[in-house]
């Protein structure tokens, strides 16, 4: 009984659990390079750029848009490859 009284009342203080931005922001701080598909990149620019501007908490948006910055430079460097003559 023990435990699950203190699971329901916790008797220390909790830790509140980090923003999306501060998460961003601790992802970007380990940069590492990899292959990832353009298009995923795309998609990532697209659903951060609403959220860049439209979050709520400065932090989230600060993230974001500096995360729209760094996709759209590594998108500056995939090659255009034209479609093959069919």
């Amino acid at each position: 009984m023990g435990r699950g009284v203190h699971a329901l009342i916790p008797s220390g203080p909790t830790v509140p659990r980090p923003s999306a931005g501060q998460r961003a922001e601790a992802a970007l701080s380990a940069l590492r390079t990899v292959p990832v598909q353009a298009a995923v990149l795309q998609a990532a620019v697209a659903l951060l750029s609403d959220l860049a501007e439209s979050a709520a908490a400065p932090g989230d948006r600060e993230a974001a848009a500096a995360t729209v910055t760094l996709l759209l430079e590594a998108l500056d460097t995939v090659p255009v490859r034209l479609p093959r003559p069919s």
